[in-house]
């Protein structure tokens, strides 16, 4: 068989495995919008922040351990070639957490979502600033794109039905620059840990930070059994969320996946209506449809 049979037939393998990622992806996306919105309402039934972090990252990290330590071992699955890399990595991923969700307590979840999902044009931004990549003028246009749909969400000095809070929108717009430096700092160097090993980390150390720091902030508050069925969840939906989507971008080039996450946007439309009655208006929707487009410019450039 000749070099360029061979070729063709490497790429039909390649494309016979989309589908399963596009549909690891929506999962993935399910899972952590469900996420979104479990820390919204713990938020709503008097649940401090720090605690439904802690919950987040300590069931997460319970999950792993019980998954991968009989599968790797806990040596292999401890063992990494960066450790103060990693350990920076968790906290900012531990600082957007916490950000995301104290922002979720004062705004609606599409709203933060569309904010949010600003996260792969900053990255592209950060990666022309502190990586020197060469960044084409179509992902410049893209930036303006994106910051324009923001703008259309957020609508600063307008009139809204119901304006967004200030402090909500800030929250969220930090929770971004901090997720797209999570990225970016991932992209600075090449990572050979693998995935459960990332995953571990990322876990870990959220949960030992709030551990250690639980007298600081720990607060009386009313834990029902639902609160408690729920703050279990939030590890297992954090945990499952990001091993799906781990999964998909392995299956799948990132500008194939890359469309498919407006769904994100169009799920948290869903899920604020169904859980907290709160539906953007038309000017919103229009914003987010701004917004949802930016990633896809940005990759494909």
């Amino acid at each position: 068989m000749s070099s360029n049979a061979l070729a063709a037939a490497a790429l039909r393998d390649q494309r016979a495995r989309w589908p399963a990622a596009i549909g690891l992806l929506l999962a993935s996306m399910v899972c952590l919008l469900c996420l979104d919105a479990s820390g919204k309402w713990l938020g709503g039934q008097g649940v401090p922040v720090a605690f439904t972090t802690w919950a987040r990252y300590s069931g997460h990290l319970a999950l792993v351990l019980l998954i991968f330590v009989p599968r790797l071992g806990l040596r292999k699955l401890l063992h990494t070639s960066s450790p103060k890399l990693q350990a920076t990595r968790g906290v900012l991923m531990l600082t957007v957490t916490l950000l995301y969700f104290a922002a979720l307590k004062t705004m609606p979840l599409a709203q933060a979502t569309a904010i949010f999902y600003l996260t792969p044009v900053l990255a592209v931004f950060m990666a022309w600033a502190f990586l020197h990549e060469k960044v084409p003028l179509r992902a410049w246009l893209s930036l303006l794109l994106g910051f324009a749909g923001v703008l259309l969400v957020v609508r600063p000095g307008m009139m809204q039905d119901q304006p967004l809070p200030l402090l909500g929108v800030l929250l969220v717009l930090m929770a971004a620059i901090g997720n797209a430096s999570y990225q970016t700092l991932t992209r600075a160097r090449n990572f050979s840990d693998a995935a459960p090993t990332q995953v571990l980390y990322a876990a870990a150390t959220g949960c030992v930070v709030l551990t250690l720091s639980m007298p600081f902030w720990f607060e009386r508050f009313a834990a029902p059994p639902l609160v408690v069925v729920v703050l279990i969840g939030t590890g297992v939906l954090g945990m499952l969320g990001h091993w799906l989507l781990t999964h998909a971008f392995a299956l799948a080039p990132a500008a194939v996946l890359s469309p498919w996450m407006f769904s994100q946007l169009l799920l948290s439309i869903a899920l604020g209506w169904a859980i907290f009655g709160q539906a953007p208006d038309q000017i919103a929707l229009i914003g987010m449809a701004l917004v949802a487009l930016t990633p896809w410019l940005a990759r494909r450039s």
